[in-house]
């Protein structure tokens, strides 16, 4: 009787313990900005301009495409829906909530999850396994300082900018899919800006920060955390992004319910 609740409370405990130690690692990374030894700089910023140009401007067209389908389809929906009912004005409500708010810091966030942070974790388990991570420490050398925190920085910088442009391809979209069903330009951005609050655009802004977080934190934790046996690199990068997403699922729906 007793062992299949053993069983569940061991799985609890070992599961806190991950979190505690995730939180630990998320700390300790924030403390690396202001721990950076001045002679390390210069490489650190050549690994977080190098990591920006993989993670944000490479993904750039990931996104535009994203956002583009995404706005047209249900603006177009929307607008034909809405029409039958007289209520072309929720348009806006609806682009503003849905996609602005929630879905374009959503799946900006995912995109960049599955492609960036597969990546991350994958290239720090291989630093584990093939030994450099022991050898920065064997220098007196931290390796939080040269391979999180640039991939840590490059991640929020990222997420944060590719959300932007996620919101700001899915108005233009959403314009092009109301001219394709007979609505002026004028009256497709009254219905929107009326809508748009500064409460939801720092709410937006606020998650790409967050997700942006998750996403430098959570693959460089699940990287790191290896051994010596390289089959283990796959696990890592498959246990970051679930990670990840969970996480970030779990992040937008406390913003929802404290909101």
């Amino acid at each position: 009787m007793l062992a299949p609740i053993a069983v569940i409370g061991t799985q609890v405990a070992r599961q806190v313990a991950r979190v505690g130690a995730l939180a630990r690692f998320s700390f300790s990374a924030f403390q690396a900005w202001g721990t950076l030894p001045a002679a390390g700089r210069r490489v650190a910023r050549r690994v977080f301009l190098n990591q920006l140009w993989f993670t944000a401007l490479q993904a750039i067209p990931l996104v535009i495409v994203l956002s583009s389908i995404l706005s047209f389809l249900v603006i177009s929906q929307a607008v034909r829906e809405l029409g039958r009912i007289g209520a072309v004005e929720l348009i806006g409500t609806l682009m503003v909530v849905a996609i602005v708010r929630e879905l374009g810091p959503l799946l900006t966030a995912l995109a960049v999850a599955g492609r960036s942070g597969t990546a991350i974790a994958a290239e720090l388990a291989t630093n584990k396994v093939m030994g450099e991570v022991d050898a920065l420490e064997g220098m007196g050398i931290d390796p939080v300082h040269y391979l999180v925190l640039p991939r840590f920085g490059a991640a929020i910088v990222s997420v944060f900018s590719l959300t932007i442009l996620f919101d700001g391809v899915a108005i233009l979209a959403g314009l092009v899919a109301a001219l394709a069903n007979d609505m002026s330009a004028a009256h497709y951005f009254d219905i929107v800006l009326r809508s748009l609050a500064f409460r939801d655009a720092s709410v937006t802004l606020i998650k790409g920060l967050v997700f942006g977080t998750i996403i430098g934190t959570v693959p460089s934790f699940h990287g790191l955390a290896v051994r010596r046996a390289a089959t283990e690199v796959p696990i890592a990068s498959s246990h970051a992004v679930v990670g990840s997403i969970l996480a970030i699922f779990l992040c937008s729906a406390l913003f929802v319910a404290v909101s």
